[in-house]
């Protein structure tokens, strides 16, 4: 008896052991737990003061409304929260609408601040400007004409070249200006100078001033208009009409509203 007693407390680990373990999921009609709904207390209804509190306060503070009823209106997806998403856009608007007004209202009392003198935007006025700009270029180039002259880099088999050696021609016969034409192949010396390694490259150059008295006006095919451009601006760099930080002024904007220079000193 005592013997048969001890044999069954030798064997209970096991029977433990060999016990089924308990299954869990679907395929055992095991019911998952439910998602908890989001907690509307951890999101709550932004507040939305009455339309004359919304005009008068700071942009920061209606931009950061106008965020919260917007992410709200999308959680909570009713009338009543894209309702107020939108009346916080209308005070935004408002308040837009209002400073452009101010900014045409005082543009008209400040002309100083008003870049049309400048710079106009009707057509009449594009038209003068334009012939205002075309006759600057043109006298500047003209008067250039005994002080400067262009060197041309190029080389044999040159595709590009050939468009550019008529372009500059075209700017000789109508300037009377000395255009130097130079292959790199032939004087790598001087394309060495002028830093150029690929063609076409044209370069100003100052008559009898310093070895740094050049700049480069257009590389590769440029138009003929904007090669005027380039030579009318760089002659007013290297006369020291201009500073680098006004290169794209003419003559007439120096001290205007686009020059970042008004007032100072070159």
């Amino acid at each position: 008896m005592r013997r048969n007693f001890i044999l069954a407390l030798a064997l209970l680990p096991c029977m433990a052991s060999a016990a089924p373990e308990q299954k869990h999921g679907l395929f055992w009609y095991e019911t998952p737990p439910k998602a908890e709904e989001a907690n509307q207390d951890e999101y709550p209804r932004p507040v939305v003061p009455d339309a004359d509190t919304l005009f008068k306060m700071h942009p920061k503070q209606i931009k950061k409304l106008l965020n919260d009823t917007l992410e709200y209106a999308v959680f909570a997806l009713t009338p009543e929260a894209t309702l107020d998403y939108y009346k916080v856009q209308d005070a935004m608007r408002r308040k837009s609408a209002a400073f452009t007004n101010l900014a045409g209202y005082v543009m008209l009392q400040k002309p100083d601040l008003n870049g049309a003198m400048d710079y106009p935007v009707t057509k009449p006025g594009n038209a003068v400007r334009a012939k205002q700009l075309d006759q600057q270029i043109t006298d500047k180039i003209r008067d250039g004409k005994g002080g400067y002259a262009l060197l041309y880099f190029t080389q044999p088999n040159c595709p590009y070249c050939v468009q550019q050696s008529q372009i500059l021609g075209n700017f000789q016969r109508e300037t009377g200006w000395l255009i130097k034409e130079v292959d790199i192949l032939r004087k790598p010396e001087a394309a060495a100078k002028f830093n150029v390694d690929r063609t076409p490259v044209t370069v100003l150059i100052k008559k009898g001033a310093g070895a740094n008295d050049w700049m480069p006006v257009s590389v590769g095919i440029d138009s003929l208009s904007n090669l005027k451009g380039n030579i009318y601006r760089l002659i007013r760099q290297l006369n020291g009409e201009a500073a680098p930080q006004q290169f794209y002024m003419d003559e007439s904007q120096t001290n205007g509203f686009y020059d970042p220079l008004a007032d100072k000193k070159i």
